[in-house]
C-alpha cells in the first residue's frame, strides 16, 4: 500500500445510544501531511457514515470504500465511490445504512466495528514545498507534510506537436515520444515498435499504474533531477515494471548520496529492487546496522523472486 493509498478503522461504542443527530467521531490519523478521521451520524432512520479531512485551497479526488462489521466479521455490509473534494471543504457527507439493520445485524452490545479505505488518484492545487501552507489551519496539519510537488516537466497537450503517442492513466494523458522511451525500455519498445496491436494505436492505456508516480518516472527519463523521498518508491516500482535500467540506476544514485531516509527503509528498497551497489555501500558506511537488518533483507529478496 502507498502513501496514497490507507485505511481508516475504527470500533465506535454506544453506538445504539446516538440520538438523531448526534455524531461519534474517530480519533484523528495523519496521512498526507493531514489529519483524517471517521465520523458517524444519526440521521431519522439511517446512518451517516463518512470521513474527513482539510484539504484547504486544494482539490483532491477520492476513490473510497467504507465498510462496517458485524461480530466476529461474519458479515461485511460495503459501499464503494468516489467523490472529488477541497477547495476548503472540510468533508464528505455519505449516507450509508438503514438504522434497523444496523442495530439488529452490525452492532455487538452497542459497538460498531467501522472501516474506509482511501485512494487518492488526483491532488490539485497542492504546494510543490514540504511546509504547512497558510490556507490549512495549523490544527490540521502535521510537521513534514509531503503533498505531491508540481511537475518539474509537462507532458501534457500543450506537448502534442512534440510527441508521436498519448500514454492514457487513469484519466491522465502523458504526450510523448515513442522513441525515447523505447531507448530505455525494452517493454515500451515492444509496445510501440513490435508486432502487438496497441503499436498502430495513437492513445494507449496504462494499467495499474499511479499517475502522480508516472510523471515522475517520465521525468526521470526525460533527465529531470527529479527523484526525492517521497516518490523514489514509486518511481522504482514503475521503473521494474517497465524494465527500464536508467531509471533504477538514478533511484539507486540517488538513495546512495542524497537521500535522507531511514537506514531501515533503504534496505527494503534495496532488498526489494535488488540494488546490489545499494547494499554494498551502505554496508561500507555502516556495517554493524547492516548486520541487524540482514534478516530482513534476506526475506524481501525471497519475496521479490
Amino acid at each position: 500500500m502507498t502513501e496514497k493509498e490507507f485505511t481508516l478503522k475504527y470500533e465506535f461504542e454506544d453506538v445504539g445510544k446516538l440520538r438523531d443527530g448526534q455524531e461519534i467521531f474517530s480519533p484523528e490519523e495523519d496521512h498526507l501531511g493531514m489529519k483524517w478521521r471517521i465520523t458517524i451520524q444519526k440521521s431519522g432512520d439511517l446512518l451517516r457514515m463518512y470521513f474527513s479531512a482539510f484539504a484547504g485551497n486544494g482539490e483532491m479526488h477520492v476513490y473510497y470504500t467504507k465498510r462496517i462489521f458485524s461480530k466476529n466479521k461474519q458479515k461485511i455490509y460495503s459501499i464503494s465511490g468516489s467523490k472529488a473534494f477541497g477547495r476548503n471543504q472540510a468533508f464528505v457527507l455519505c449516507p450509508f445504512i438503514d438504522w434497523k439493520t444496523l442495530e439488529m445485524e452490525y452492532l455487538d452490545d452497542g459497538k460498531l466495528d467501522a472501516e474506509i479505505h482511501m485512494k487518492i488518484t488526483k491532488m490539485i492545487g497542492f504546494p510543490m514545498y514540504k511546509m504547512r501552507t497558510l490556507e490549512v489551519p495549523m490544527r490540521y496539519c502535521t510537521t513534514n507534510i509531503a503533498f505531491p510537488r508540481k511537475g518539474f516537466r509537462s507532458f501534457g497537450e500543450e506537448m502534442k506537436q512534440f510527441s508521436d503517442v498519448v500514454l492514457k492513466v487513469e484519466d491522465w494523458k502523458f504526450y510523448v515520444s515513442k522513441l525515447t522511451l523505447s531507448s530505455h525500455s525494452p517493454y515500451f519498445a515492444n509496445l510501440f515498435l513490435g508486432q502487438l496491436e496497441e503499436s498502430e494505436k495513437s492513445e494507449i492505456e496504462l494499467k495499474d499504474v499511479n499517475p502522480q508516480d508516472f510523471q515522475y518516472f517520465l521525468e526521470v527519463l526525460y533527465a529531470e533531477d527529479a527523484i526525492d523521498d517521497d516518490n523514489v518508491r514509486g518511481i522504482l516500482q514503475i521503473a521494474e515494471s517497465y524494465q527500464t535500467p536508467l531509471a533504477i540506476k538514478k533511484c539507486e544514485n540517488y538513495l546512495i548520496e542524497n537521500s535522507k531516509m531511514e537506514l531501515k527503509k533503504k534496505l527494503e528498497l534495496a532488498g526489494k529492487y535488488k540494488l546490489e551497489e545499494k547494499i554494498s555501500n551502505i554496508s561500507a558506511v555502516d556495517s554493524c546496522l547492516i548486520s541487524l537488518f540482514r534478516t530482513d533483507i534476506i526475506e524481501l529478496k525471497r519475496g521479490s523472486l
